[in-house]
């Protein structure tokens, strides 16, 4: 048995799945997506489609992608849909940007899915863990989307909790973590391709920092088009070997 995580896919479906053959996965594995397995990509369908029959030992964990499409995109869509209009196509209303700025519900609906399962889908989400800890050969592990902190200090720094969730799946400065815990913090967002403070060149970005380790495992993998570097990557937490899907 061996634990993979995997972040960023956005709706790569073809890709998923090779990594799938790749690292030759099976029932006795276990693997954990660390958000946003939509938008972006082409194959939104699939990627969905997926998600209705995902084998129990996959677990997806909500990114900003996920939780835009299941409290935003979709509600805000359905609104404008006639669930007794066989096509389920927009009433003629101009598409704010703001809500399905990369096309995803649009696509959806022009295949043919029906508010019914759009509806689905989004409850499906919902259910989404913000972030995963698991300890390996006494090793702890955190996985998170975007950038984890503890309960204790955001509550030093903000007296509550609320907001607490923005920090999973949107903020970019993943080392705001506790100091000095000894752990390792698994997480996406922030792709590796670009040149910003996880610039890794499309590889896996790896850094110690305050006692604690960081991983980027988000390279890039649907700008490959236009950046020929970037890569899908997976990490086995067994042994913490990388594997590259190119």
């Amino acid at each position: 048995m061996s634990i993979y995580v995997m972040s960023d896919i956005h709706g790569c479906y073809s890709a998923f799945m090779k990594m799938l053959e790749k690292i030759d996965f099976s029932d006795d594995d276990k693997l954990i997506i660390a958000g946003d397995i939509i938008d972006r990509g082409g194959e939104n369908f699939e990627m969905l489609e997926w998600l209705e029959n995902k084998p129990p030992n996959i677990e997806v964990l909500m990114g900003n992608h996920e939780y835009d499409f299941t409290f935003g995109n979709v509600p805000w869509a359905l609104e404008f849909i006639d669930p007794y209009d066989q096509e389920a196509g927009f009433k003629g209303v101009e598409i704010d940007p703001y809500y399905d700025q990369y096309g995803t519900v649009r696509e959806l609906i022009e295949k043919g899915v029906t508010p019914g399962r759009l509806a689905y889908w989004a409850q499906l989400i919902r259910r989404f863990p913000y972030y995963r800890i698991i300890t390996i050969n006494g090793k702890r592990y955190i996985i998170v989307h975007a950038s984890y902190v503890s309960e204790e200090k955001y509550r030093r720094l903000n007296g509550t909790l609320e907001g607490i969730t923005d920090y999973y799946i949107w903020n970019r400065d993943a080392f705001f973590y506790d100091e000095g815990k000894g752990d390792t913090i698994i997480f996406g967002h922030t792709p590796t391709i670009f040149d910003k403070e996880y610039f890794a060149d499309g590889k896996v970005y790896r850094v110690k920092f305050q006692g604690n380790t960081y991983i980027d495992i988000d390279c890039g993998y649907v700008y490959k088009d236009n950046y020929p570097r970037a890569n899908l990557a997976a990490i086995r937490l067994d042994d913490e070997k990388i594997i590259y899907l190119d």
